[in-house]
């Protein structure tokens, strides 16, 4: 068992190396499938999904919650589909929301651009200059939504665990590399490792289901998971909105208790965060 998380560019053979590693382990490939996934669960629109994991921010969008609200549905997802540690996830910020997992292996696809650009070209018929502003116009928006979401820069080679630079290597050949690197000990899923993924998943589904819901979505409201055990903290306004809380995240399959620590404080205007 293993989680694989991959971040790519336009033109790098991201997604083919990740495709062909999934063939090889037998294990599921998740790309637009996590939006889909998130869309469906959460009653949100696949475009509006795509919009907030792929392009830039508008002006408007970073003075609202809504985007972030979409990545932590997101979040959810992808945390939920590493937990059943046969999935190869690529892109979605997923090397980074992963990067509290130290036994995920986190890779990063790229090329140089003249390169990615030759292949966008031939892939998509466009013409040279058309593919060439196409792959940099794809890692400008792409860059800008995660420094805005995470305040990381995608392009930092630290930020990975493996970095692969496709310009003289295949598909097939740069899957290798990853399936070798997956034989580690390190990225073993002991059982330790394995309950605090599930811990991980857990509190980031109970933090969507919050954010879900309209009665609990502006509240002041954190969330931590231990074992299964949920703890519940913050502040709302009424008893009413205390007991809706609890009961969205009671529900939630795993959750095998909760504890309600969450403070009542009528007229309070607090927004939503978790942690």
């Amino acid at each position: 068992m293993s989680i694989l998380a991959i971040s790519d560019t336009a033109g790098s053979l991201g997604r083919e190396i990740g495709r062909t590693v999934a063939a090889a382990l037998g294990h599921e490939f998740a790309d637009r499938e996590i939006i889909s996934k998130a869309a469906e669960r959460f009653g949100e629109g696949v475009l509006e999904l795509t919009h907030a994991t792929e392009e830039k921010p508008t002006i408007w969008e970073r003075f609202t919650e809504t985007q972030r609200r979409y990545m932590a549905y997101v979040e959810a997802i992808v945390l939920e589909m590493a937990a059943r540690e046969t999935v190869v996830l690529v892109g979605r910020a997923s090397t980074t929301i992963l990067g509290k997992i130290p036994q995920a292996l986190r890779v990063r696809i790229s090329a140089p651009e003249g390169i990615r650009a030759q292949r966008v070209h031939q892939q998509q018929g466009l013409t040279a200059d058309a593919a060439l502003d196409y792959v940099r116009r794809s890692d400008r928006e792409r860059a800008a939504r995660v420094r805005f979401l995470y305040h990381v820069d995608w392009d930092n080679p630290f930020s990975y665990d493996l970095v692969i630079n496709t310009e003289r290597l295949s598909a097939d050949e740069g899957a290798r590399l990853i399936c070798q690197a997956l034989q580690e000990k390190r990225v073993e899923i002991t059982p330790t490792a394995r309950q605090t993924i599930r811990d991980l998943s857990l509190a980031a589904q109970a933090k969507a289901a919050l954010l879900a819901n309209p009665m609990t979505r502006l509240r002041q409201i954190f969330v931590t998971s231990t074992d299964g055990h949920l703890a519940l903290s913050g502040s709302v306004r009424t008893e009413e909105e205390r007991r809706v809380a609890q009961g969205v995240v009671a529900s939630l399959p795993g959750v095998t208790g909760v504890l309600n620590d969450i403070v009542v404080l009528p007229g309070s205007l607090s927004r939503f965060s978790a942690g």
